[in-house]
């Protein structure tokens, strides 16, 4: 049986690219991964994706654990988290969700439908579940802003579409880092791999707080 012992929190903000998270600066995130006993983060700027070598930069400060980039996207259907992505190439806000799941498709990463139930101005036509495209990878289903109920009925979306169920913090300061996070039996090496197992199902959704 599998142990599920690293926990990610799969959905990080920092000032660095997203000006909402103002007071998360991108150098705490080493320190808060080791106060939260988080074995990694996502970092998923809103419509922007770190270069390589800055993230590179930051898992060198680090003795163990890791530091992944990720983008959450403003589609015109709702927010999605997407991790594996090599570049934005022909990924904008307002695209559709159905061409920017094709277009991760194409370069391996994973789509997970971010705060199912929180919809944004930017957000044109929002998708009920019943036209939400069935290819999706994962759902959030717990976060700082999906909670009580709203976990409940986005674990249930999960159940019936037979999507992975994750959970990121959602985090745009420090002190909620780690409030929800997922767990996997081995801390992957690489965007890719992380993608390949949530696509996958392989791993575990915790709920509950690192941050308590």
């Amino acid at each position: 049986m599998a142990s599920w012992q690293y926990c990610i929190d799969l959905h990080v903000h920092t000032r660095r690219f997203s000006p909402c998270a103002e007071a998360l600066d991108p150098e705490q995130l080493i320190a808060l991964m080791h106060q939260r006993n988080l074995h990694g983060i996502v970092i998923t700027e809103h419509d922007h994706l770190w270069p390589a070598e800055e993230v590179r930069a930051l898992n060198r400060q680090l003795d163990s654990g890791r530091v992944y980039r990720g983008v959450e996207v403003s589609s015109r259907n709702g927010h999605f988290l997407v991790i594996g992505l090599d570049d934005l190439d022909g990924v904008r806000p307002g695209i559709a969700a159905a061409d920017l799941i094709r277009k991760a498709r194409q370069q391996e990463a994973a789509v997970i439908w971010a705060h199912p139930f929180l919809c944004y101005g930017n957000v044109a036509e929002p998708l009920p579940l019943e036209k939400m495209p069935s290819i999706l990878d994962a759902i959030e289903i717990a976060s700082s802003v999906t909670r009580g109920a709203e976990t409940l009925k986005a674990l249930a979306y999960a159940q019936r579409m037979k999507w992975t169920a994750v959970g990121g913090s959602d985090a745009h300061a420090p002190s909620q880092v780690g409030y929800a996070y997922t767990r996997f039996a081995r801390l992957p090496k690489n965007e890719k791999r992380l993608a390949a197992a949530i696509r996958a199902g392989r791993c575990r959704l915790t709920l509950g707080s690192k941050n308590k």
